[in-house]
């Protein structure tokens, strides 16, 4: 029975805790962690994508491409500063998401 104690917590730290906050979606600091996929209105997203991205260039650019999520982020935020410096301000951060979503759901990963 002594020996049983310890090895019952040792179990609780090593494999039920990771494993509760990873079905949990949280960190231990916390953090929730971004879903991939967002609920996104696609019709929206694309209206956002056409009139954004048509600004700077043809969107046969970027539908030619394939990104995964972290890409098209990265591609995006990019977009983004040049947006900023080219009209004044950034993509709204709500249409920079919208923009993801759409691209990934089209463009393909």
């Amino acid at each position: 029975m002594n020996k049983v104690f310890p090895v019952a917590i040792l179990f609780l730290i090593l494999v039920a805790v990771p494993m509760t906050l990873m079905a949990t979606g949280t960190t231990p600091a916390g953090d929730t962690k971004e879903m991939a996929s967002e609920t996104v209105d696609m019709e929206v997203a694309k209206a956002t994508f056409e009139a954004t991205c048509s600004k700077c260039h043809n969107l046969k650019r970027p539908l030619g491409k394939k990104k995964n999520q972290a890409g098209w982020e990265k591609t995006i935020t990019r977009m983004s500063s040049y947006h900023e410096r080219q009209k004044g301000k950034a993509i709204p951060e709500e249409d920079q998401k919208a923009i993801i979503q759409y691209l990934l759901t089209v463009a393909g990963k």
